[in-house]
């Protein structure tokens, strides 16, 4: 779907009702001392509102417009200061500052090109996550859906402290995931 697409469900209220962070989020957060973060297509915030509320300095960056308006509103209501950008993640020109980040979290998003500029942006002994869709049985993978084992080996060459492919951990989500948490050592 293009950003057109989630601009118009953001704005009939069909996305950005959940409020609570991921479960994946939650698991590892409170393992790691606060720092910078940031949340690529961060949608409506849940996981970036969670990581401000626990001390992080947090960056949410998504391509629709209303729904970074929606992280913007959820923060002022909570008292929360956190740094948003609309931004197209899929454009040429999009980047990401180099070892800016303690924490990179890419939620049930699939966009290939984009882990390369995630790992530069996570600092050394910084942590990525990244959770994806995988096909349903029977289909097979695509644009959107990862292909089992394939995340890993974006990883190749960070320590792996989480992977996980099967059922969604997460209400919201019922298609099958992959989950992977990674440190980067150099």
């Amino acid at each position: 779907m293009d950003i057109a697409g989630w601009e118009e469900k953001y704005r009939a209220g069909d996305r950005g009702k959940e409020d609570a962070p991921t479960i994946l989020l939650t698991e590892f957060a409170e393992k790691l001392a606060s720092g910078t973060a940031i949340d690529l297509a961060c949608g409506a915030g849940r996981n970036a509102l969670y990581l401000a509320e626990h001390g992080w300095h947090v960056t949410a960056v998504d391509g629709s417009k209303t729904a970074i308006e929606i992280v913007r509103e959820r923060a002022a209501g909570r008292g929360l200061k956190l740094d948003t950008e609309v931004a197209d993640l899929t454009a040429a020109g999009f980047t990401i500052p180099a070892e800016a980040f303690d924490l990179v979290l890419i939620a049930y998003y699939l966009q290939r090109d984009l882990f390369p500029k995630a790992k530069a942006a996570t600092r050394i002994g910084g942590t990525l996550i990244a959770i994806a869709h995988l096909p349903e049985p029977g289909e097979s993978w695509s644009e959107k859906r990862a292909k089992p084992g394939e995340l890993r080996q974006f990883f190749k060459d960070w320590e792996l402290l989480w992977q996980y492919e099967g059922a969604s951990r997460d209400a919201a989500h019922h298609r099958p995931v992959v989950e992977i948490v990674a440190r980067r050592l150099a």
